[in-house]
């Protein structure tokens, strides 16, 4: 995800009910038809994340010249041993020997080099943070969105959502030519009551001609905007925090200093599925 999202996304609110505010996932209102073929998937058993189809990211997305860095550290990203993935965010210590009195880490890992698939549905049931100050994410991304021309057929970052810790927001956004003075966003913002509460289920179907994202089953964006992505992408789900002012506002995470660390990210699954022949 991209400071940029600030800049160039394209806020539009509107209320959905939510499908479940249990504290179990309730997947009755958003299982695929029988046109899908499941193809890929994680539910997140055993004891250790399944390095076959997950790489575990680690390093320091962005250095921050006006406060504590962000990092992705690899412990921040566990199984519970519960049948749930962990993105866990947390303060420690002089982890980059920058003298901040404290750095942030959280967690992130993404299927790059291991499952990559060109349209279909994409899927995550998960349970959003509950402190304010960082922000959670499932999206899709490929090389080609570096490049600049051809709009975004060549490759456009997919933010299928983003979610907030003592929140209602959620983000939808499509980049595409880069992430420099070429680059181009266009986004969605929605409240979802109930959304900070329990499992929830964020979906997209991807086709030759537009991206149509559902919450709890119910659709809350479509686009085609970038001309539609028409290479593979891999699956990334990720946890982020910064103390940069684009991000420390009430339009976005907000400040992690009014925040009490540890705080979890919950997944119960993810799920890729293909229209059948």
């Amino acid at each position: 995800m991209r400071p940029y999202h600030v800049l160039f996304v394209l806020s539009v609110l509107f209320v959905l009910s939510s499908c479940s505010s249990l504290q179990t996932p309730d997947t009755s209102k958003t299982s695929p038809d029988d046109s899908w073929e499941l193809v890929w998937s994680d539910d997140f058993n055993g004891e250790k994340i399944d390095t076959s189809k997950w790489e575990i990211m680690e390093y320091n997305r962005k250095q921050n010249p006006d406060g504590p860095d962000g990092w992705w550290l690899r412990e921040d990203s566990y199984l519970d041993g519960k049948g749930e993935l962990v993105l866990r965010c947390r303060k420690i210590e002089n982890r980059n020997k920058d003298n901040d009195p404290f750095d942030y880490s959280t967690g992130a890992i993404r299927s790059r080099g291991k499952f990559e698939q060109k349209f279909g549905k994409f899927e995550i049931c998960c349970k959003l943070p509950e402190q304010t100050g960082w922000w959670v994410a499932f999206w899709l991304m490929s090389n080609g969105v570096g490049k600049v021309g051809n709009a975004g057929e060549d490759g456009t970052e997919i933010d299928i959502f983003e979610g907030f810790g003592k929140s209602i927001k959620i983000n939808h956004a499509l980049h595409w030519d880069g992430y420099g003075k070429d680059h181009k966003s266009k986004g969605n913002k929605v409240t979802v009551p109930g959304i900070d509460e329990g499992y929830h289920v964020f979906s997209l179907e991807w086709n030759e001609k537009e991206y149509i994202f559902f919450i709890d089953g119910k659709e809350s964006w479509r686009s085609d905007a970038g001309g539609v992505s028409k290479v593979p992408a891999y699956v990334k789900v990720t946890a982020e925090i910064s103390t940069e002012k684009w991000a420390i506002n009430e339009y976005w995470a907000g400040d992690p200093s009014k925040a009490t660390y540890p705080d979890y990210f919950q997944v119960d699954y993810v799920k890729v599925y293909k229209k059948k022949q």
